[in-house]
């Protein structure tokens, strides 16, 4: 067993670090963070229920649930598209694919979903 995930690399504890002060990071013309919609219980978005992400088990309908199948656009999305997709969202500017940002997030995410059981390849609309 490798123990706790953040005493593997420095590298990661960085990007762990830094992704949830993105997670935070108030911005944009709305003034949104990832926390404004996925910080706390009881927020919707269009009839949707927004999984909370910040918890440990992370929540399964969250970052365990991609790849997912978008029946929206007919498409397979990964994390990373769902990610720019929330920054478009919030009228932030695009991240670059694979860029640090979306690195960061991803591995604050992925730590916190540490304990929930995959259900990828998920549907969502």
């Amino acid at each position: 067993m490798l123990g706790n995930p953040l005493e593997i690399h420095q590298s990661q504890k960085t990007f762990y670090e830094v992704g949830k002060r993105l997670f935070f990071q108030r911005g944009g013309p709305h003034d949104f963070s990832c926390a404004s919609c996925h910080g706390e219980e009881g927020k919707r978005i269009r009839l949707q229920d927004l999984p909370i992400l910040t918890k440990n088990p992370g929540d399964g309908v969250g970052f365990a649930a991609w790849p997912a199948y978008r029946v929206s656009n007919g498409q397979m999305w990964s994390m990373q598209l769902r990610l720019n997709d929330c920054y478009r969202q919030q009228r932030f500017p695009y991240p670059g694919f694979a860029s640090d940002a979306t690195v960061a997030l991803s591995t604050y995410l992925g730590v916190n979903a540490k304990g929930s059981a995959s259900v990828a390849p998920a549907i969502k609309r």
